[in-house]
C-alpha cells in the first residue's frame, strides 16, 4: 500500500506576530516552521485541491478572539472566505476579501486532539479558526496560502471598496435590534459593513443580491428590506433619507433584474421619453398622481416636496408620489398604464408649464438648487398653471370638477383638480367626483381621482385607516381574459376581466371602454374552486371537461348573485381567486393570503361551545380547515381527516347577526366542537359539502385516510382496538381469511367514510377484521416502510443476518429510517408494533409468535416494486426488520416514560372491568352487559366495554380515556336521546348498567336513538357547573308539558308557578297560591334529568329542562311524549334550573 506525506512549509513567514491572542486557551503558542501531517492511504487521498475550499470550522468571537469558540460554516470562493451560522444560512457573518490577507499562520501542539488552529492575518485584524482534525487544518492552510501567495494587486492598487467603489448611495443606517451599519448600494448589489473603514477594506458583514430583494416602506421612516431568506428592518437618519434609500434600493432592484415591461408601455406616449422637468433622456420614475415621468434627479427632488400645513390632498402629504416604472410592480395596475400614457409629460407641460418663461427652463446641467427651485415654483407654487378658461369661483370649480367625471374628459380633470376644486364635493345623491366616474365606467378619470384621493368621503377626511385600506385594496390588480357564464350557468363566454380600485369588472373585449358588470369588494361574500361533484352546476356545459379550472365567486349583489368563471390553467385560476380573496379578507391578512393554497375561502362566522359567535376569515385547502383566531392573532388549523362529523345544528344555536336567517354547521373533532355559519345559507351549504368530502373520501395513500388524533388511520385503529378487545387470543389471527367478499365490503365502507364505521362484536367476525386491515395495508400505493427506502432497509437487514454490522450501528440505522418516514407513516408504525407486540404475550394461545408476525406483515409492510423480487431470502430480510424493530421498539420511537406509563394503562385498561366482576361478590354473571361508548358523537369511534351493576361511571371514563387516546382534557359520560335533542351529563357514581338496562322497556323510537357518548367537560358540564348559584330560589313561572293532545301536536300548554325547595319540585296554578297546596310534586332523589325537549313538541320553544321519574316509560298511555317538559325562554334560566335540580342529587358537585 502507498502512502502520501503533506508538508505546509510557512518557514519564510514570519512565526512571531506581534498582536498576540491572550484569550488562547494554551496561552501564546509557538508556530512550528513544518507540520507533519498524518499518513493518509494513497485511495483515501482528497483530489487535486482547487483554489476553493468549505466545510465547518471552529472560530474564535470577536475583534480581539475572546468570546470563545462557535461552529460555523467557512466558504472560501478563490477571491473571498466568508463564514455563516450553519450551512443552510444565506447570512454571512464576515466577508474577508483576499486582497486583505496577509498570512497564514499554524498554531497546532503535539497535544491537541479536537482542535487544530490557525490564525488568518489580515491588513486590520488577526482571524483565528480551528478544524477537527490536523488533515483539515493543513488543507485550509495550504488553500488559504497557496492563494495568497499567487495574488497580484492591479497597478495603482485595489480602488477603495472594491466592487462596491463609488456606490450610488451609501451611509449609515440603523438595522433594528442591531447596530448601525455603514451601507453600501451598487447597481444590482447592497453590502452592509461594520463601519466606513470596513467599507473601504471591501470587507462587508454580508451583501445582498438585489435581483433577489423587494422593499416597502412600513411606518413613517422605516424600510422592510426583503429576501426570500432573510428581513431586514432599516431606520434611516430622517424621513427624506428613508425616502431617497427607498428610491435607491428600487434602482437597484430594478438593475438587477433588468425589467422594463411597465417602462416600453408609458413609453407609447412619445412625449414619456425624455423627463418632464429637466428633458433627460430614457427616464424612468413616475408622479403617479400628477401623471408625469421624471428622470432619477427630478424624481429624488419631487419626492421631498410637502403639501404646507392645512393642505391635505390624500392620506399622504406629498405633493408628488413618486413610483418607479421598473419597480413598484403592484401599484401599476392597467388604468394607471393607460392614465400616465393619456396624459402624458406632453399634455402635463401644457398645463404645468404653460406660462414659464424660456430662460427659466431648466436642462441636465442644471444644479441641485436651480432645478429645485423650479419643481416647487412649477408644482408647488403653481405659478406658471394654464388658468384659461377657468373660474376662480370655488363652487363653479367644484361643479365642474363633477361634470368631467361624467364625461370622462381626463385632461379637464386633471386641470381643475389641481388649480383647487374640492375632491369631496359631492352632488345631491351624496357622490363625490370619483363616485361618478365608477359609476358611469370612466376608468382612467377614475384613476386620476383615486390616485389624487378622490376614493375617500370628507366625513373619514381624518381617518387614516380608511385611506390605508383603501389603498392596500387598490394595489391588488390583475387582468385577462377568463371564460364566464351568464347568471343562468349554462354557457361560458370570453370576457377580458380586471381587478382594480378593490373592483373586479368585465369586458367584451380588452378594447371595450365600457364594463358589462363590477362587482364591488364590500359585497363578496366568498371565493370557491369548482368540483366535479357540485351537483348545483349539474347543468353548466362541458364544465368539466372543457373548462375544468373553474371558480365561483359568491356575493349579496341582487338576488345573492354568484359569478361562475373558468380560467385555462390551475396556475391562473391560483392567481385569480388568491386576488379575489385579498379583496374582501381583513386587511391584516392580506400578506398572509399571497402565500396560501386554498380551494375555498371568505368571511364565515365561528364559535365553540363555551364562546360567542365573532367573524372571522375561513379557508380551506384539501383536507385543512384554516380560520383566523382574533384572540390569538393566529390561523388555527382542524385537520379534517381527523373530524368526526359535521351536520347542521338546531336553529337555536344559528347566529342571529347573518344576512339571512340559516342554520349554523356543527364541526366535531376530537376534543373540540366548532360551530361555523355563513352570511348566506348556500355558503354554509357550499363548506358543509367540502368539509363532508373531505373528511370522508379517502384515497390509495396513509396521507389520504382519515386519522385519528395520534396521526393513525381510523381504519387501522378501529381494526386494530377490535381484534385487541375480542381477537387477541384467537388462533390464527392475521393468518387465517375471512370470506372475501364480507372483507372487501368493510375495507369499501372504511374508504368511503372511516369514522362512521362501527365495528361491533357478533356482527363483525375477527378475522374478517384482520384480514381487512392487511388489504388495506397491501392496497397502499406506497407500502408503510416506503418504496424509496426499500433498498436501504433490504440492505441493512442483510448485513444484520449475516453479522457483517455492529448492533449500536444497527439501531441507529433503524432510528434513522424510522425517523425518515412520514408522521402518518411513523405514527402508524408506531402503532402497529405496540399492537404486534401484544399479540406477541398471547402466542401461546393464538400461536402468533414474533417469528409468525414478521412473516405475516413483512411482505405487507414492504411491498417490494417487483414480484420477481420475492423469494426466500427476501422474505428472511423483511422478517429481520420486522422482528428489530418489534424487539427495540421502545428505544426505535424513543417513548418517554408518559408515553410508556400510557401503553403500561392501556395494556391495564380492558383488565379493569374484569378486576371488579372477580372481586365482587354475589355478583349474577347475567348483570354483566356488554355497551357500546361513542367518541363525542354517534358518528364517532365506538368502543364496548363490559359492565355490570356494580361498575362506576368513572371506571368507564377512565378505561375509555386511554382507549380513545384522549388523556389531554377532562371527560363527561352523557346518556344522549332523540339525535342529541336530549341530553343527560352522568354523574362519576352513576352506573352505566342500570342506564342502558332501563332503555330495554323504551319503544323503538326512543331506544334506537339512545347511545352513550364521551363528550369534553366543557360541553355541558362546565356550563351547568358555571351556572349553580346555591344563593339563588327556584321559583318562577314555567310552561309545563306533560302529554300530546288528542289529534294534533301541542303548540301551547298553561303556564304554572313552580318552586324547588327542600328536594322537592312542586307546581302551583299561579305565583298567588304558592305556599297552599301544589298541584303536584315530584321528590328529587325520584327524577332522571334531561337537558333539552322531544323534538315532537319543539314548536317555538327553544330550551327546556325534560324529567322522567324512576318507573315511568317514554311513549306511554301515561307519558306519549318523552316525560315532563319544562319550557324556558332563554338558555340561562334552562340552565340555572337545571344545574340547580342536578346539584340537589349530587351535593358532593357537579364535576368530580
Amino acid at each position: 500500500m502507498y502512502y502520501t506525506i503533506f508538508y505546509v512549509d510557512y518557514s519564510s513567514e514570519d512565526s512571531s506576530d506581534e498582536r498576540s491572542i491572550d484569550s488562547m486557551d494554551n496561552g501564546s503558542l509557538n508556530n512550528p516552521a513544518m507540520s507533519p501531517v498524518e499518513i493518509v492511504p494513497i485511495g483515501q487521498v482528497t483530489p487535486q485541491r482547487k483554489n476553493e475550499k468549505s466545510g465547518y470550522l471552529f472560530k474564535q468571537g470577536g475583534v480581539k478572539a475572546n468570546k470563545g469558540w462557535r461552529k460555523r460554516w467557512v466558504v472560501f470562493t478563490g477571491n473571498s472566505l466568508r463564514y455563516y451560522d450553519s450551512r443552510k444560512s444565506q447570512v454571512s457573518k464576515r466577508i474577508v476579501p483576499l486582497s486583505c490577507m496577509e498570512k497564514v499562520e499554524t498554531l497546532v501542539k503535539d497535544s491537541d486532539k479536537d482542535k487544530f488552529k490557525f490564525n488568518l492575518h489580515t491588513t486590520n485584524r488577526v482571524f483565528q479558526f480551528a478544524a477537527d482534525s490536523l488533515q483539515e487544518c493543513t488543507l485550509w492552510c495550504s488553500t488559504l496560502m497557496e492563494c495568497i501567495l499567487k495574488y497580484k494587486a492591479p497597478p495603482g492598487g485595489e480602488p477603495e471598496g472594491l466592487d462596491m467603489n463609488e456606490p450610488d448611495k451609501q451611509g449609515y443606517i440603523k438595522f433594528e435590534r442591531r447596530n448601525n451599519y455603514f451601507v453600501a448600494v451598487k447597481q444590482g448589489k447592497m453590502c452592509y459593513y461594520h463601519s466606513e473603514q470596513d467599507f473601504k477594506q471591501g470587507s462587508p458583514i454580508n451583501e445582498i443580491d438585489m435581483k433577489l430583494a423587494n422593499v416597502k416602506e412600513i411606518g413613517k421612516g422605516k424600510l422592510q428590506l426583503s429576501t426570500h431568506y432573510s428581513h431586514f428592518l432599516l431606520i434611516p437618519e430622517s424621513y427624506s433619507e428613508c425616502v431617497l434609500w427607498k428610491m435607491a434600493f428600487e434602482e437597484s432592484i430594478a438593475d438587477a433584474l433588468g425589467d422594463n415591461t411597465i417602462l416600453d408601455q408609458v413609453m407609447g406616449n412619445p412625449s414619456n421619453r425624455v423627463c418632464a422637468d429637466c428633458s433627460a433622456e430614457d427616464p424612468h420614475w413616475a408622479s403617479i398622481n400628477i401623471g408625469i415621468v421624471l428622470c432619477k434627479k427630478c424624481a429624488d427632488l419631487h419626492s421631498g416636496m410637502i403639501l404646507p400645513a392645512g393642505i391635505h390632498r390624500n392620506f399622504e402629504h406629498s405633493i408628488s408620489r413618486v413610483k418607479s416604472l421598473r419597480m413598484d410592480t403592484k401599484i401599476w395596475t392597467p388604468s394607471l398604464i393607460e392614465m400616465m400614457k393619456a396624459i402624458g409629460n406632453g399634455n402635463a407641460n401644457d398645463f404645468w408649464q404653460h406660462e414659464l418663461p424660456p430662460d427659466k427652463r431648466i436642462n441636465t446641467d442644471t444644479s441641485a438648487a436651480q432645478r429645485m427651485a423650479l419643481i416647487e415654483n412649477k408644482y408647488k407654487a403653481k405659478l406658471y398653471c394654464d388658468r384659461s378658461g377657468i373660474s376662480d369661483n370655488q363652487k363653479v370649480l367644484n361643479e365642474k370638477l363633477l361634470e368631467f367625471s361624467v364625461r370622462g374628459d381626463l385632461l379637464q380633470t386633471m386641470k381643475v383638480t389641481f388649480l383647487g376644486a374640492n375632491m369631496y364635493y359631492t352632488n345631491s345623491e351624496g357622490e363625490n367626483a370619483y363616485r361618478i366616474a365608477k359609476r358611469m365606467g370612466q376608468r382612467l378619470t377614475m384613476e386620476f381621482l383615486f390616485q389624487n384621493g378622490g376614493e375617500r368621503s370628507s366625513s373619514s377626511f381624518n381617518d387614516s385607516d380608511e385611506g390605508q385600506v383603501s389603498r392596500l385594496r387598490a394595489e391588488v390588480c390583475l387582468d385577462g381574459y377568463l371564460q364566464k357564464t351568464g347568471s343562468n350557468k349554462k354557457d361560458f363566454r370570453k370576457r377580458w376581466c380586471v381587478i382594480e380600485h378593490g373592483c373586479l369588472r368585465y369586458f367584451l373585449s380588452q378594447t371595450s371602454s365600457g364594463a358589462k358588470d363590477s362587482v364591488d369588494n364590500d359585497i363578496m361574500m366568498c371565493v370557491q374552486a369548482v368540483s366535479t361533484y357540485d351537483k348545483s352546476l349539474s347543468n353548466v356545459r362541458n364544465l368539466n371537461k372543457r373548462y375544468p379550472e373553474a371558480f365561483e365567486l359568491s356575493t349579496c349583489k341582487k338576488d345573492n348573485r354568484e359569478y361562475l368563471f373558468a380560467a385555462s390553467t390551475p396556475q391562473e385560476r391560483k392567481s385569480w381567486m388568491v386576488a379575489l380573496a385579498k379583496l374582501f379578507c381583513p386587511v391584516s391578512l392580506m400578506a398572509d393570503i399571497g402565500q396560501c393554497e386554498f380551494n375555498l375561502a371568505g368571511n364565515f362566522y365561528i364559535k365553540d361551545v363555551l364562546s360567542s359567535w365573532e367573524k372571522t376569515w375561513l379557508m380551506i385547502n384539501n383536507r385543512i380547515l384554516e380560520y383566523f383566531d382574533k384572540n390569538k392573532q393566529e390561523f388555527c388549523k382542524v385537520d379534517l381527516r381527523k373530524a368526526l362529523n359535521i351536520k347542521y345544528s338546531e336553529s337555536t344555536l344559528a347566529c342571529t347577526t347573518c344576512l339571512e336567517v340559516g342554520k349554523c354547521l356543527a364541526l366535531d373533532v376530537y376534543g373540540k366542537s366548532l360551530y361555523i355559519q355563513a352570511d348566506l345559507a348556500r355558503d354554509t351549504e357550499r363548506l358543509l359539502n367540502v368539509c363532508s368530502k373531505a373528511m370522508k373520501t379517502g384515497g390509495d395513500t396513509l396521507e389520504d385516510q382519515n386519522l385519528s388524533p395520534s396521526n393513525v388511520p381510523v381504519i387501522v385503529e378501529k381494526c386494530v382496538c377490535f381484534i385487541e378487545d375480542y381477537g387477541i387470543q384467537e388462533e390464527g389471527i392475521y393468518r387465517l381469511s375471512g370470506v372475501k367478499s364480507k372483507v372487501q365490503a368493510l375495507l369499501d365502507r372504511f374508504m368511503a367514510d372511516a369514522h362512521s364505521v362501527v365495528l361491533q362484536q357478533g356482527v363483525n367476525q375477527v378475522h374478517e377484521v384482520a384480514a381487512c386491515l392487511k388489504l388495506f395495508l397491501r392496497s397502499l400505493k406506497d407500502p408503510l416502510l416506503m418504496s424509496t427506502k426499500h433498498q436501504l432497509w433490504i440492505d441493512n437487514a442483510d448485513d444484520i443476518l449475516y453479522g457483517r454490522m455492529d448492533p449500536q450501528v444497527k439501531l441507529e440505522w433503524y432510528q434513522f429510517l424510522i425517523r425518515e418516514l412520514p408522521p402518518v407513516n411513523y405514527s402508524t408504525l408506531k402503532r402497529l408494533i405496540h399492537h404486534f407486540n401484544r399479540l406477541a404475550r398471547y402466542s401461546a394461545q393464538n400461536k402468533m409468535t414474533e417469528k409468525n408476525i414478521a412473516i405475516a406483515f413483512g411482505p405487507t409492510l414492504m411491498q417490494t416494486e417487483s414480484e420477481s423480487e420475492v423469494n426466500s431470502i427476501h422474505v428472511q430480510l423483511q422478517m429481520v426488520v420486522i422482528g428489530d424493530i418489534m424487539k427495540h421498539h421502545q428505544k426505535l420511537f424513543k417513548l418517554g416514560e408518559d408515553e410508556k406509563l400510557m401503553q403500561e394503562k392501556v395494556d391495564e385498561g380492558k383488565k379493569i372491568l374484569d378486576g371488579i366482576i372477580t372481586t365482587k361478590e354475589n355478583v349474577d354473571v347475567n348483570d354483566s352487559l356488554k355497551i357500546s361508548v361513542f367518541f363525542l358523537s354517534r358518528s364517532g369511534n365506538c368502543y364496548n366495554p363490559e359492565v355490570n351493576i356494580h361498575t362506576t361511571v368513572k371506571q368507564v371514563i377512565d378505561q375509555l380515556k386511554y382507549r380513545f387516546n384522549a388523556t389531554h382534557e377532562e371527560y363527561s359520560l352523557h346518556e344522549v336521546l332523540c339525535d342529541g335533542a336530549l341530553e343527560r351529563p352522568l354523574h362519576d357514581t352513576d352506573h352505566p348498567h342500570a342506564v342502558v338496562k332501563a332503555w330495554w322497556d323504551w319503544p323503538d323510537c326512543y331506544r334506537k336513538q339512545a347511545c352513550l357518548c364521551l363528550k369534553p367537560t366543557p360541553d355541558l358540564m362546565l356550563k351547568l357547573s358555571n351556572m349553580y348559584d346555591p344563593s339563588r330560589a327556584l321559583f318562577s313561572e314555567i310552561r309545563l308539558i306533560e302529554k300530546k293532545q288528542t289529534g294534533l301536536l301541542i303548540s301551547k300548554s298553561n303556564k304554572y308557578a313552580f318552586q324547588f325547595q327542600q328536594s322537592r319540585l312542586s307546581y302551583f296554578k299561579d305565583a298567588k297560591s304558592a305556599g297552599g297546596s301544589p298541584i303536584g310534586s315530584w321528590n328529587i332523589e325520584d327524577l332522571v334529568i334531561y337537558y333539552g325537549m322531544d323534538p315532537i313538541i319543539r314548536k317555538g320553544d327553544k330550551y327546556g329542562v325534560t324529567f322522567l321519574k324512576v318507573g315511568e316509560t317514554p311513549g306511554s298511555k301515561e307519558t306519549p311524549i318523552f316525560g315532563h317538559t319544562l319550557c324556558f325562554s332563554s338558555e340561562n334560566d334552562s340552565l340555572s334550573w337545571m344545574a340547580g335540580l342536578l346539584a340537589a342529587q349530587h351535593p358532593e358537585g357537579l364535576l368530580p
